[in-house]
């Protein structure tokens, strides 16, 4: 009896059990939504990477909720009100460009560019004693909303054809909305982000559309307006020929020459010395190359612990190096100079100890620029400084400090040189470096890539207390009205070393 209520109470657990598995099961399924009869099916086939995914995880692992994945969405678009990625305070750092050709001052006044106050929502080429370009003026009639100007801001002379104004034009999207976020505040009725429609514009943008613009291959600017300035020419093989006889002849010449008779040489008085070659002059002189500068200082400062204004440039390569070295033979100097000896060394006669002491001409009637300053053989006035002179600051509006310090306000990673904010193509610029002894095509390629190229001769050697009166050679649409600080420059460079035009690509 005893037995069969014992088998009665194993059978009785067991219901007990079972019924509960079979509970457990149900919840489980409720609560996890279980397994179709295919995803079942599914699982007796040979896994696959997809199939195994789409296994739920080992009871050990907390299982996961299946959650639907939506359709991708366009990125927002934030403006200042909600994500500050477009800002009027952004754009008021980015103006810093522009006001060295604009003010933004209710009733500022015009400099190089006309005021642009209220410039939003403007009429094109109405500021009252502007003068304006022709390709500005065909534009009149329309007013300059948000969408006109971040069109003309991406590259202003390719927007309007013959526009004197110099910019190059902001290629970042952002930099021209919060430089317009910013323009649009300085109005008697200023517009808020959201009035400018960005956002609507970006977002109404099809996703095609950029995906079509990632696939076309980065098409290169041309490069029409540095290709039209040139090198001085290379001699010809008759030239090259006629220099090599000299320079044997020479070296005939001077065999035996004491000291004496070399210091009269005629090679060192006109008309001689104004022809002379480089080669016929490092005949005598050749040590001026292989010079190099001292170990250490008479004060005894290694050359090692002191460095040169000159090498802090992106433009310069290599240790201290001698003045001669860093003019006639460095890759540097032979890239943008075309230097000749007798461009600084006009001459040596040991008699013109001043140049009111001339041999053969009246006592102390030197004109106002004389052949040379006092014992010394070489003018800086009219060598030095026909390079070297110093930034004029007080004539440049909107550069307030040296430009090491200034630079920063017109320089980014797509606009290396901020030289060319202002004198750029069909700003202010000149033929200047069109002379034999530059090599201007080199001079307007490398400054693409660094403004030290400008800075290293403009700016950077004020070592002299005047200033070379630069020619101011006419631009395309210069203004005619001339500042007073320009009314005594020159109009074109010495004949001396003039070349012809460049002939400039609209």
């Amino acid at each position: 009896m005893k037995k069969i209520e014992t088998l009665l109470g194993y059978l009785s657990l067991a219901g007990l059990l079972g019924t509960a598995g079979m509970a457990i099961f149900v919840v489980g399924n409720l609560l996890f939504g279980g397994r179709s009869e295919s995803a079942v099916a599914a699982v007796s086939e040979p896994a696959t990477q997809a199939t195994a995914e789409a296994v739920p995880a080992p009871a050990e692992t907390a299982p996961a909720t299946t959650v639907q994945t939506p359709a991708a969405a366009p990125d927002p678009v934030k403006v200042a009100d909600a994500g500050l990625m477009i800002s009027a305070e952004a754009g008021e750092k980015i103006f810093k460009k522009c006001k060295a050709c604009h003010t933004i001052d209710e009733g500022g006044v015009k400099k190089v560019g006309p005021n642009l106050w209220g410039i939003v929502g403007r009429d094109v080429a109405t500021f009252e004693g502007f003068k304006y370009s022709d390709g500005m003026k065909a534009l009149s009639g329309q007013s300059w909303d948000a969408a006109m100007l971040d069109e003309f801001l991406t590259k202003p002379k390719a927007y309007v054809k013959g526009t004197a104004m110099s910019f190059s034009g902001l290629k970042k999207e952002a930099d021209r909305h919060n430089l317009i976020a910013y323009l649009a505040q300085q109005s008697g009725s200023p517009l808020s982000v959201a009035d400018l429609g960005f956002a609507t514009a970006a977002a109404a943008a099809p996703a095609a559309a950029t995906e079509a613009t990632a696939e076309q291959p980065a098409v290169e600017e041309d490069n029409a307006f540095v290709d039209s300035y040139t090198n001085p020419p290379a001699r010809t093989a008759d030239e090259q020929a006629a220099i090599d006889a000299k320079v044997a002849a020479l070296k005939e010449q001077i065999k035996g020459m004491d000291y004496e008779r070399a210091r009269y040489f005629p090679m060192h008085f006109p008309p001689q010395i104004n022809q002379a070659s480089n080669e016929e002059c490092l005949v005598c002189h050749s040590e001026i190359l292989t010079h190099k500068p001292r170990d250490a200082s008479p004060a005894g400062v290694p050359a090692s612990d002191t460095i040169a204004w000159y090498q802090t440039l992106a433009t310069y390569d290599g240790p201290q190096q001698t003045f001669h070295y860093r003019h006639l033979q460095s890759d540097y100097a032979k890239s943008v100079m075309n230097l000749q000896c007798v461009f600084c060394h006009k001459g040596n006669d040991p008699r013109e100890e001043s140049p009111d002491m001339i041999y053969g001409r009246a006592a102390f009637s030197a004109g106002k620029t004389p052949e040379f300053t006092l014992r010394k053989m070489v003018n800086p006035s009219t060598t030095c400084l026909r390079c070297h002179g110093a930034f004029p600051y007080e004539h440049m509006d909107g550069v307030d400090a040296n430009w090491p310090q200034a630079r920063a306000d017109f320089e980014d990673e797509e606009t290396p040189n901020g030289c060319l904010t202002c004198h750029g193509e069909y700003g202010f610029r000149t033929n200047r470096h069109n002379v034999t002894y530059l090599n201007a095509h080199n001079i307007e390629d490398l400054a693409t890539a660094s403004s030290d190229t400008c800075y290293g001769c403009h700016g950077g050697r004020q070592w002299y207390r005047i200033s070379y009166p630069y020619p101011r050679h006419p631009w395309p649409d210069m203004d005619e009205e001339k500042p007073d600080w320009a009314l005594e420059r020159p109009t074109a460079s010495d004949p001396e070393y003039q070349r012809p035009e460049p002939t400039r690509s609209e």
